[in-house]
């Protein structure tokens, strides 16, 4: 679940988890996330989950909303890292502020360093001799002091905090027991292992606070990709660092860099400094450090794991919620429409989707009915179709035609929902007295006419997806349902469901399973379609939602 990290310039830091799908950052009591701060409007901002992301937009302040630096003019994206400014208040998204720090680029040559070491015959070593409890004339000099500093962080790491509190736990965990001048925790990105991003950052030294902290990058790839603890005791004197005069200006003495790794992966680094003191690190810091983060290593992969199940539950909840919701949102039974059958059926794919089909008895006598897709899943999927759902059961209603209810609907989704949110929609009216069939299609997949006589009739679209732009206008179609005739409304799902050879069910698939139960009532046409279907595809779980509705108008019966 993603994360703000709030800096005010006055008062203390704080963190909001995005748990609802949009959040009012402002100066008013009743905002989501209160800023209170003078140069903020009262609902100055507004963060929103989307089908993309969370994105960030400005809700009308007088002083304007800032992202990396711009003004934000529409929606924009976020990304882990991102920096929102409102007045003189820093908002991180997904990832705490840390310090300036970044790793630079330094010959790659194999060259003198003071010491460079496996991390695993560090741990091994310390493991199987040095850290054993033998009596005091039998260990190594050093030996007791790690003793003592590994015993207290092992007991400190024993309680479970969150990935991110962690990270910090540990880095004051290492400064506490390995005086220096400042230092940084790193963590590979889950989605490009080659990239490392300072997750937690200590500055010591005062006079270091404003400077910008830079790491050799043949220093971090020792560690990180060879697996090596390496120290060099006077860096400024170091062959590998000659080239960099901003190094050698900010007089640095000493510095060590050894890799957070576990027994199945390196998860990242960690790297301290002593730039004001002339006394450099030594191996037993080097050592101490390198166990420090072994037992680091294990403890963020536990975080990690248990991070991992907790989103997974998460979502489950979120599933079971949005399954609810979009059950309650289908019609219980069909209506009963005179010379008519009907008969439909929606299967979610992963327990829900954004599909919705109804049907709105109007008071002269006519049938409304519709089916929907919305783009995107979950719980935000279900709570906008919930809300179209209120709308069209609202505006649907004699005197309103199928084009103009479609523009005051796509208006409300325009203005509720995000910008890269929009609902594909099909609505008609069926005149049970003589079966005229008038409609309207915003961006929706045709629905297919199959007349008695053979000839099949998609009823294509009248207008764009509801919600794509401001200011819609929609056409209408307009279509008789004769005596043997068959209407089919169906979602992408079916259309686009794919065998073992990639080929999709498509269009001609609804067709002939139609065609070969022309006889049959509109039921029946159902469930022969989904098993057509389900012998299609396999079997398998669908990918998308499958939604389908039947009208059928019976042929007489003979004699």
């Amino acid at each position: 679940m993603s994360t703000l990290y709030v800096y005010p310039k006055q008062a203390p830091s704080f963190s909001v988890v995005l748990e609802k799908d949009e959040i009012v950052l402002g100066r008013a009591v009743d905002a989501d996330v209160r800023l209170p701060d003078a140069y903020i409007s009262s609902r100055h901002a507004r963060i929103k989950r989307t089908s993309r992301g969370w994105t960030v937009e400005d809700a009308g302040s007088k002083n304007g909303t800032m992202i990396n630096g711009l003004r934000v003019v529409e929606p924009v994206l976020l990304v882990p890292g991102d920096e929102i400014s409102i007045g003189a208040v820093r908002i991180c998204f997904d990832r705490p502020w840390t310090e300036a720090v970044e790793i630079t680029d330094s010959p790659r040559l194999s060259v003198r360093v003071s010491t460079a070491l496996p991390s695993r015959d560090i741990v091994s070593r310390s493991t199987d001799a040095g850290l054993r409890p033998l009596g005091p004339e039998k260990r190594p000099p050093g030996d007791d002091r790690l003793l003592v500093v590994m015993n207290e962080v092992s007991r400190a790491l024993l309680i479970h905090k969150p990935l991110q509190e962690l990270l910090e736990y540990i880095m004051n965990l290492i400064s506490s027991h390995l005086p220096m001048d400042r230092g940084a925790l790193f963590l590979m990105e889950d989605d490009d292992p080659d990239t490392l991003v300072p997750r937690a950052v200590r500055v010591s030294n005062p006079h270091l606070q404003k400077s910008r902290m830079q790491i050799s990058r043949g220093l971090v790839e020792m560690a990180a990709s060879r697996k090596l603890s390496v120290l060099t005791s006077d860096a400024a004197e170091d062959p590998r660092f000659a080239d960099r005069q901003s190094i050698i200006d900010m007089g640095l003495h000493s510095a060590m860099c050894v890799p957070l790794e576990t027994e199945k992966e390196t998860l990242g680094v960690v790297c301290a400094e002593r730039v004001s003191s002339r006394e450099p690190f030594t191996e037993e810091d080097l050592r101490l450090l390198t166990l420090l983060a072994n037992l680091a290593a294990v403890k963020i992969e536990n975080a990690r794991m248990v991070e991992d199940v907790q989103a997974r539950e998460r979502l489950e909840r979120e599933l079971r919620l949005a399954a609810e919701i979009q059950r309650g949102l289908l019609p219980k039974d069909f209506p009963v429409c005179r010379d008519f059958e009907i008969s439909a059926e929606s299967i979610p794919s992963l327990h829900v989707g954004g599909d919705y089909f109804d049907f709105i008895s109007l008071a002269d006598g006519r049938l409304g009915l519709t089916i929907a897709d919305v783009a995107g899943k979950g719980v935000s999927a279900s709570l906008l179709m919930a809300s179209l759902r209120a709308a069209l059961q609202s505006e649907a209603r004699p005197g309103v035609a199928p084009g103009e209810l479609a523009h005051k609907l796509s208006e409300f989704i325009f203005r509720s929902s995000a910008p890269n949110v929009f609902i594909t929609f099909f609505y008609g009216e069926l005149n049970p007295a003589d079966g005229g069939f008038r409609y309207v299609n915003a961006g929706h997949n045709p629905p297919l006419h199959l007349a008695a006589s053979g000839v099949t009739r998609p009823l294509e679209g009248t207008g764009m997806a509801l919600g794509m732009l401001a200011g819609l206008e929609y056409g209408e179609g307009r279509v008789t349902l004769g005596s043997g005739d068959v209407l089919i409304l169906y979602t992408d799902g079916i259309t686009e469901s794919r065998n073992a050879a990639g080929e999709e069910f498509g269009v001609e698939g609804v067709i002939k399973s139609v065609r070969g139960s022309a006889g049959k009532c509109a039921e029946d046409i159902l469930a022969d379609i989904f098993t057509a279907l389900r012998e299609f595809s396999g079997g398998g779980d669908p990918e998308d939602d499958r939604t389908l509705v039947i009208i059928k108008k019976p042929k007489p019966a003979a004699g």
